[in-house]
């Protein structure tokens, strides 16, 4: 289905809405992942802030001044007795002034005058306050039980937001930079701190303090019941919030837990653009699950007096116009206990360029961060001052100062200030496992890429049994998606609208509900693809303009293309492709549950059905770059500087890839799906390969990628020295493998399976000549190689080309391991030990027609079987088509760590040891059922 087609069907389909009045469109309520869940009754109807509500408050409930369409419903003062808020439509809860849940009843539960209440609100209630002089405080003893649902969160908010959300533009939705419209959200426990208002001993029932505040009168927490239970706050917003009752230091944060216990739930809560701290927890152990703080002031996360809780799968976000540090951790002083040492493991922090730090560590803290990712835009990662640390030796085996495991530290200033003790910070970061510092790779903002993926995960179970098991790093883990994740449906402004990124046009089209955004022409800029959007190639889309071999040719001007993990590119035909010019690179980094991948339009849409051998439905992969070729097109020395080519499949211009550097690099390839492509650009044999790489250097990674049902080649190399490990190839019309050109990389790690429909030959090998330097030698182990009946041979080697292959099966079906022709061969004996012709060792061959073809070079053909080490000519046992059996594992493996560096040590021969291995699986399509193409 061309996009002229596509575009008609979708406008016939909104005109059938329109008039039946039954397609359901966007709404304020958003669906899972989008912008804005959580809408305040009203705010999303008509009306605009003056008409006033028609609901009608519950019983018991007085009205007060209607809010855009919202009925209000005033709750004040102190609340003595047991309260339910039920949710009616229509209405929000006025916060009026202070508002007290219960009285104090004191550390010990003998607090003269004391009264324990609840206040229960049901799902989907929305509270709201008008000024910094509405915020409500749960005494000690006292419960809230705030227990919304994903689809009904509880919405703590402002009466400007509310209006905000009834004036009918969508623009204003999301509140923008607004923060400090209403107080904030109280909550004092009988729990353990260690900061005391009186002389009393740190931690004991006489241990209590005024919290932070609240005044007229004060409020008091702490205790010495680390089970204390102040009720349950689950799938909760607090929005807008925070206000200085009298001076600077004296806030409302959006969420205040002072003393409370871990008899107490707190899981997915949301504090968004609050003017003080997001949260901040003064001494006790109430436990954390599934935390989101975005757009707050201060700090987001702020620990002091003695709190030594659990959080765990935790999100922090700063807006570009405020907030300080992520994380300020202190305590009242080195060595008093209870230690201010919270444990935080899964998190994912954001920061603004130009905010305070990743975390601020100070006054006797010490604290336990594994399995996250901070990603600080313009400043440190630490500032680590001299005062941080418990000041005891060896406390829980941690040593007196703040530790971190699994750690991804992308820091754009560097690791810590320079009033920090830098020291301690890099000995802290040094110390742990598995810590790193190094660019993110955050797709879509928040999920793990290929950066994230490769950090191993710390166990934080072993920190306490309230941690779930995990492993990975960071708040979302590998399967969860934009719209498929815990966050989604219940927060607010957490996911942004995907949007065509600069460098793209947004088509007008959407697939599937997903905007589908243009690449076309030359790209002379950086481009990043995020993830939420498909991606159209419009035409050859070309990414930089040549450089030249020398990189000084003239208008050369390279660029680079950044596809994030989970991206989709398609074209329609097969003009549409895709070229990498010298100097130029390409960063397709998927990781095993999210490859990038590389289709057709139709396989998008889904318009053509069943895809078993769906074919050259675009056109495909050009990537080019200046290492050494052999064939050259002009009268110049083979391997030089001065020889390059015109690459096959690419006209009107041609491009030109070759040059000097063995060492150059076009990017990096990880976790990449190229599928359904291939396409004759002009006249027979100059077509496009799934993917060309034309004179790429070893400086290119390319590590699992797959090349499914293209027309010609699967990939074909041209000359340079990439390398590649764990390459699938499944499906594909002509060779599979297709060395030429002075091609010396390395491959390890190979399945090739043809389909019944399709399938030359599996590796095709040739060169410029015999004798030709750089010679065509290319290196593969580890492969197995299933091909059809009736197609070509396993090995088709011509033209002046040596290779060495080992830890190799070979299965034909139908036709013979080798068409050896008479042109194989270096000519030039003894050439690095391997002598003139391509050898093997440790494969087994099991082919229906025997060694060679007729028109082979046969003799030569068994003397290079014969004279390998451990070759087997005899049935394979291999199981599910590629799976190493029996007769795989009897043969002797060959040690390919002699023929370079660069190869894992193995001890079998084929590219899948037995069932328990699985490198191919999760990211490639085909190989089993469960993950069809």
């Amino acid at each position: 289905m061309s996009f002229n087609t596509l575009f008609r069907n979708l406008f016939l389909a909104g005109a059938a809405c329109a008039a039946l009045g039954a397609c359901t469109q966007g709404s304020d309520i958003a669906s899972p992942g989008t912008t804005n869940p959580g809408t305040p009754p009203g705010g999303g109807g008509g009306g605009g802030g003056g008409n006033g509500g028609t609901a009608t408050c519950p019983t018991g409930f007085t009205t007060g001044t209607a809010v855009g369409n919202t009925t209000t419903c005033l709750i004040s003062g102190a609340i003595l007795t047991n309260l339910n808020l039920p949710q009616v439509d229509g209405i929000a809860y006025r916060i009026q002034g202070r508002v007290d849940i219960g009285s104090d009843i004191g550390a010990d539960g003998n607090a003269a005058g004391g009264t324990a209440a609840r206040l229960t609100i049901a799902p989907g209630v929305t509270l709201y306050g008008e000024s910094g002089a509405d915020y409500i405080v749960v005494n000690r003893g006292s419960q809230l039980e705030a227990d919304g649902t994903q689809a009904s969160p509880i919405i703590f908010t402002s009466a400007d937001d509310i209006a905000r959300r009834a004036d009918n533009d969508p623009t204003n939705d999301d509140g923008g930079d607004n923060i400090s419209e209403w107080g904030g959200l109280v909550i004092l426990g009988q729990a353990p701190i260690n900061r005391c208002r009186d002389a009393a001993t740190p931690g004991t029932v006489d241990c209590e303090n005024i919290v932070e505040g609240v005044t007229n009168p004060d409020a008091l927490y702490g205790g010495n019941d680390t089970a204390d239970n102040s009720g349950i706050l689950r799938y909760v917003q607090v929005r807008f919030a925070g206000f200085a009752i009298n001076t600077q230091g004296n806030e409302l944060n959006g969420i205040t837990f002072a003393g409370v216990g871990n008899g107490t739930t707190v899981e997915n809560v949301q504090v968004h653009n609050n003017s003080d701290d997001g949260v901040e927890f003064f001494g006790g152990n109430v436990n954390v699950r599934n935390l989101v703080l975005t757009g707050n002031d201060d700090d987001s996360i702020d620990t002091d007096n003695g709190y030594q809780g659990n959080i765990q799968y935790a999100i922090v976000v700063q807006r570009n116009a405020g907030g300080d540090n992520i994380v300020e951790a202190s305590s009242a002083a080195p060595g008093v206990t209870p230690l201010s040492n919270a444990q935080i493991s899964n998190f994912t922090f954001i920061a603004r360029s130009g905010g305070g730090n990743g975390f601020r560590l100070n006054t006797g803290t010490v604290g336990r961060y594994v399995n996250g990712v901070l990603f600080e835009q313009g400043d440190e990662c630490f500032r680590y001052q001299d005062s941080a640390g418990n000041g005891t030796p060896g406390y829980q085996g941690i040593g007196q100062d703040p530790s971190f495991d699994s750690v991804l530290f992308d820091c754009a200033a560097g690791l810590a200030t320079a009033n920090s003790e830098a020291g301690t910070a890099e000995a802290a970061v040094a110390g742990g496992t598995n810590n790193l510092q190094a660019s993110n790779s955050l797709a879509a903002r928040f999920f793990p890429g290929p950066v994230e993926a490769g950090v191993t995960a710390f166990d934080p179970t072993t920190l306490n049994p309230f941690f779930q098991q995990t492993s990975y790093i960071g708040a979302f883990g590998p399967n969860e998606t934009e719209t498929q994740n815990w966050a989604a449906g219940w927060t607010f402004a957490l996911f942004a609208d995907p949007v065509c990124p600069t460098g793209t046009t947004d088509s007008g089209f959407e697939i599937n509900d997903v905007t589908v955004c243009r690449l076309s022409g030359i790209v002379t800029s950086d481009i990043r693809l995020t993830r939420g959007n498909f991606y159209e190639l419009d035409g050859r889309v070309d990414i930089g303009v040549d450089v030249g071999a020398d990189g000084n040719a003239q208008g050369g001007d390279p660029a680079s293309i950044t596809i994030e993990s989970g991206v989709t590119i398609f074209g329609d035909s097969g003009q549409d492709y895709l070229v990498v010019n010298r100097g130029s690179q390409i960063f397709s980094n998927g990781t095993s549950a999210n490859p990038v991948i590389f289709t057709s339009e139709n396989d998008v849409t889904n318009a053509a059905g069943d895809r078993t051998n769906a074919i050259s439905e675009w056109g495909g992969l050009v990537i080019l770059g200046r290492a050494p070729i052999n064939r050259c097109r002009d009268a110049a020395t083979p391997g030089t500087a001065a020889c390059e080519n015109i690459v096959e499949g690419v006209t009107n211009p041609d491009a030109l890839y070759g040059g000097g550097i063995t060492g150059d690099s076009s990017g990096s390839m990880t976790f990449t799906r190229v599928q359904f492509a291939g396409f004759a650009i002009n006249t027979q044999g100059n077509e496009l390969n799934g993917i060309t790489f034309g004179g790429v250097g070893n400086g290119t990674t390319a590590e699992n990628i797959q090349v499914h049902n293209n027309s010609d080649d699967g990939v074909e190399f041209f000359g340079g020295n990439v390398n590649v490990r764990n390459l699938v190839l499944t499906g594909n019309d002509d060779d599979s493998i297709d060395t030429d050109n002075g091609y010396q990389g390395n491959i390890q790690f190979a399945i090739v399976v043809q389909r019944d429909a399709g399938g030359d030959n599996i590796v095709e090998a040739s060169s410029a000549a015999p004798g030709v330097t750089p010679l065509s030698n290319a290196n593969v182990a580890n492969f197995t190689f299933v091909a059809r009946s009736g197609g070509g041979n396993g090995f088709r080697l011509n033209t002046g080309t040596v290779g060495r292959y080992v830890n190799g099966v070979l299965f034909e079906q139908g036709d013979e391991c080798f068409r050896y022709q008479d042109s194989a061969g270096n000519g030039t004996a003894g050439y690095q030990g391997v002598g003139q012709d391509p050898s093997f060792d440790s494969v087994l061959f099991d082919c229906t027609a025997g060694l060679a073809t007729a028109n082979s070079e046969a003799g030569t053909a068994e003397a290079a079987v014969a004279g390998g080490t451990n070759n087997v000519t005899g049935a394979n046992s291999l199981s599910g088509t590629f799976i190493n059996g029996a007769n795989e594992t009897a043969v002797t493996a060959f040690d390919v760590t002699t023929l370079d560096p660069w190869f894992q040590a193995t001890t079998y021969a084929g590219a899948v040891q037995n069932n328990a291995d699985r490198w191919w699986a999760g990211w490639s399509c085909g190989l089993e059922a469960s993950s069809p193409c």
